[in-house]
């Protein structure tokens, strides 16, 4: 998980999430920013900060946290 105060990312914004997923094999990577809509770059979940809280407090996010 990674946060990034951009409207825009493009892919050199996530080169170190890049790096923790190849390092680490993460499940799932996700950028939360400014903007407008989610999409994906280079396997990287961008979510809209807004869609990552409703995400995050429907458990979509941390399963099994309560």
């Amino acid at each position: 998980l990674e946060i990034k105060g951009a409207a825009g990312v493009r892919p050199h914004h996530l080169r170190g999430l890049i790096a923790f997923g190849q390092e680490y094999k993460t499940k799932r990577s996700i950028a939360v920013s400014l903007d407008p809509q989610p999409r994906k770059v280079n396997g990287i979940e961008i979510l809209p900060w807004k869609i990552f809280l409703d995400q995050l407090w429907a458990g979509r996010i941390i399963h099994g946290a309560a």
